[in-house]
């Protein structure tokens, strides 16, 4: 991360032949890993609420009875088990605007349950009888260090590493329940990439160096910089850290630009970014 030649660090979770679930890490010089990128079981990285998981990952010995080869030897998981999945709404003034919205004055919080979240490549049978569900692209922060009443100047020190997602939605619901935990909270509603950016504690993202793009049926949709989040990322884990306790691979899911589009059985959802940071990117088959 500290210069254009140095090592990036991924870490995803496979399940193996016999059914084991193992977390694994691969290394690159800063793209996206292949299918036949080499991966080696570690110990899950997220485990231990008071852990590093970046300096967890990167000092550990692998396991000698876990999975070690290509990444497309075994199948793809859910890359961590968070206590908790954070939404934030209306992130975007343009995306405001586009649903007749007001901006929010201070950052607008909603949980996702972790039961909702599936890998890229995994399918998600979407709910019948409502009119409109849309898809949201949307860059994900990974929470490294436990964080508790943090001050925004500190946020960086406490994020492990990004990845992308979709913050499925159901405008139905939104409406009619007047908050948001069943219009966002289905199972299937949260894919994300299968594979975490790590980052060192400290690291800063230049917002200016990623894009979230989103595609259905290869048709663009989305194309927003994170650059134009009302709230940034640090002032997000400020906020929430001020009441609540993030830790370790619990998610953010940081906000949507303009773009979101109604989404049905039958179609094929991408969440890819742009820019010179890399993030693995999300593909969901919907049914």
């Amino acid at each position: 991360m500290e210069s254009a030649s140095s090592q990036h660090i991924w870490v995803a979770r496979v399940c193996d032949r016999q059914g084991r679930s193992w977390s694994v890490r691969t290394t690159t010089g800063g793209e996206v890993p292949g299918p036949d990128a080499l991966v080696e079981a570690i110990p899950d990285p997220f485990a231990d609420p008071a852990g590093d998981p970046w300096e967890l990952v990167r000092g550990a010995t692998p396991l000698d009875e876990g999975y070690c080869g290509r990444l497309d030897g075994a199948e793809l998981e859910v890359p961590l088990r968070p206590s908790k999945v954070f939404g934030v709404g209306r992130n975007y003034r343009a995306h405001a605007a586009e649903l007749g919205n007001e901006v929010p004055s201070s950052p607008l919080l909603f949980f996702k349950p972790p039961s909702c979240l599936v890998p890229s490549g995994a399918s998600v049978e979407l709910p019948r009888g409502y009119e409109r569900i849309d898809l949201e692209g949307e860059l994900v922060v990974v929470i490294g260090r436990r964080a508790r009443k943090v001050a925004a100047v500190d946020a960086w020190q406490h994020i492990a590493g990004y990845a992308l997602g979709n913050d499925i939605s159901c405008r139905d619901l939104q409406r009619s329940d007047k908050q948001w935990t069943r219009a966002k909270g289905f199972d299937g509603f949260g894919p994300m990439s299968a594979l975490i950016h790590m980052t060192p504690p400290g690291w800063e993202l230049d917002p200016a160096a990623c894009r979230v793009r989103s595609f259905l049926d290869d048709a663009p949709c989305q194309d927003g910089s994170a650059q134009a989040m009302i709230f940034p990322i640090p002032a997000l884990i400020a906020v929430i850290s001020a009441c609540m306790t993030l830790n370790p691979g619990d998610l953010i899911f940081t906000g949507t630009p303009e773009g979101v589009t109604p989404i049905a059985p039958g179609q094929v959802v991408r969440i890819a970014a742009a820019g010179s940071f890399a993030l693995a990117p999300v593909l969901t088959p919907l049914t």
